[in-house]
């Protein structure tokens, strides 16, 4: 919009407010699951935060075409797409983040 010169303030905020709300809602049931599911397992490395970004990326995608979407090809290319972007993401975490994580078990 900004580099069509068409820039409107008004459907801005018409699509912000549903993008932050299904933004919020990928976080807690999708993302946090499974970052909790894998932190539990294992301790946080740059290999299983990029599975976790992918996992994240692509799980929406695959639930959504489970009502009669594309065809495989373009599913395939679509969870392709998306899982490399979570892949990307997870990867810069797991790099910001530097050090191990580990869950603490409290029995002693």
């Amino acid at each position: 919009m900004f580099l069509a010169g068409s820039f409107d303030s008004g459907l801005f905020l018409l699509c912000l407010f549903p993008a932050v709300i299904l933004a919020s809602g990928h976080m807690v049931f999708i993302a946090l699951p499974v970052y909790l599911m894998l932190v539990d397992r294992w301790p946080l490395r740059w290999w299983n935060a990029g599975l976790a970004g992918f996992l994240i990326g692509a799980i929406p995608i695959s639930l959504l075409s489970l009502g009669g979407g594309p065809d495989a090809k373009a599913l395939l290319s679509a969870i392709l797409w998306f899982g490399g972007a979570g892949l990307v993401d997870g990867l810069a975490f797991g790099v910001v983040r530097g050090e191990d994580i580990v869950m603490q078990d409290d029995t002693e």
